[in-house]
């Protein structure tokens, strides 16, 4: 089988549009959480969430579609920059697409606040009453061009993770040469942002503002959402050196599970969080104890951050104390269905910056949450081999492994 490069990528974060802001941000420490500007949030208990505040330079048939899902524009960003980086300009037909990411965006302009809802009418207009899972992907070909296969699925916050494990599988196998793949979402829109209160997912500590999203501290009260969209480049190894690309990262594992055991909850045990991470060491061939740094997926809320911490120790039994963990959530808030592209994105910043993320506003480790956290400030990186963790609703459950480019054969 061949080994994986990454190529290319792009993002567009609450911590800034583009590659080298997203970098300066996480290096930084450099919060992107703030009050909603999007719409009227005083009539909410929640009103704090990583908003993409930059404006995007998008063509017209993109930024009207962006106007009535921001998640769209989000998208096409990230994959420009992301093609542009791997020096590619079409997709061809030995290329997959492939994008995860969250709910349709429902118009609630056009639904009735009281009274009686006339589908016939809706019908009618010949307007979608939602944005369709499948625009923002046929928006993508009809701009760079068809691939192969193109694909976007919908699973939660394991979703981008999910994708990006099937683009390093279909390449490492010879399926296709190329796959671009990644994550794109935005909840911040009244029915995101009032659907998550009321599961009791989200911090209504406004008053903390930047600092409300508090991974794996005591004081944690839930998390913040964010928005944005990362996308990498996937090629054969030996075959981007040859044409002399940058290589970002090698991509070395990837490990899926589900855990059935709740809509919300996850499994008490960790046991499905334990076996993604296992299998994700096992298909890269490693011991535990060669991850040298951990990017949570660390939301913020009790039961995530408990769980995954006793998922961590019982994987990495024996190395956890030593390994540096780190959770970006703190600065971008919580992506949902991007959180996992987002994250990966993380990894390649400490392989480039040479850092491990700060995770800024752990003052104190709340009881069952003991790792080897990461400080306020970014520490230094050397280390060869980086572990991702996604954990979503529903128990759904992706860990990619990826190894600095220079690292041994």
């Amino acid at each position: 089988m061949r080994r994986v490069a990454v190529t290319g990528f792009g993002v567009v974060s609450p911590l800034g549009a583009g590659r080298e802001a997203f970098f300066d941000s996480l290096a930084a420490g450099r919060s992107g959480i703030g009050h909603i500007t999007r719409f009227d949030c005083d009539t909410f208990a929640v009103r704090l969430a990583g908003e993409v505040r930059e404006p995007l330079d998008l063509p017209n048939e993109v930024a009207r579609a962006a106007r009535a899902d921001a998640k769209i524009g989000f998208a096409w960003a990230a994959f420009g920059e992301a093609m542009r980086s791997a020096g590619l300009e079409r997709l061809g037909g030995s290329t997959l697409l492939h994008l995860g990411t969250s709910l349709e965006t429902f118009d609630l302009d056009r639904i009735p606040q009281g009274g009686a809802l006339d589908a016939r009418s809706l019908v009618e207009d010949g307007e979608a009453l939602q944005t369709p899972l499948s625009e923002t992907v046929s928006l993508l070909v009809r701009s760079f061009g068809r691939p192969a296969l193109f694909l976007t699925n919908c699973s939660a916050c394991a979703a981008s993770a999910q994708a990006i494990g099937h683009g390093f599988a279909s390449v490492r196998s010879g399926r296709f040469e190329t796959a671009v793949c990644g994550g794109f979402d935005s909840m911040v829109n009244p029915l995101g942002i009032g659907g998550f209160q009321l599961l009791g997912a989200l911090t209504a500590d406004n008053d903390r503002g930047i600092s409300a999203c508090r991974p794996f501290d005591a004081s944690r009260s839930g998390t913040v959402l964010g928005e944005g969209a990362a996308v990498l480049v996937l090629e054969p190894l030996e075959k981007a050196r040859a044409a002399g690309k940058t290589i970002f990262a090698e991509v070395c594992g990837y490990g899926s599970s589900l855990d059935a055991h709740g809509l919300s909850a996850p499994d008490p045990e960790g046991d499905g969080a334990a076996r993604a991470m296992k299998s994700a060491l096992d298909d890269a061939r490693l011991e535990p104890g060669r991850i040298e740094h951990i990017n949570t997926h660390g939301t913020g809320t009790r039961l995530n951050d408990e769980i995954e911490a006793v998922a961590i120790r019982r994987v990495f039994k024996g190395s956890w104390e030593r390994i540096p963990v780190s959770s970006t959530k703190a600065l971008t808030g919580h992506l949902i269905g991007a959180a996992g592209a987002i994250e990966a994105g993380a990894c390649l910043f400490a392989f480039a910056r040479g850092l491990v993320p700060p995770n800024p506003f752990l003052a104190r480790v709340a009881p069952g949450c003991e790792l080897f956290h990461a400080g306020e400030v970014a520490r230094p990186f050397a280390g060869e081999y980086v572990l991702s963790n996604s954990f979503g609703f529903g128990g759904q459950n992706a860990c990619l492994v990826f190894r600095r480019a220079d690292g041994r054969p």
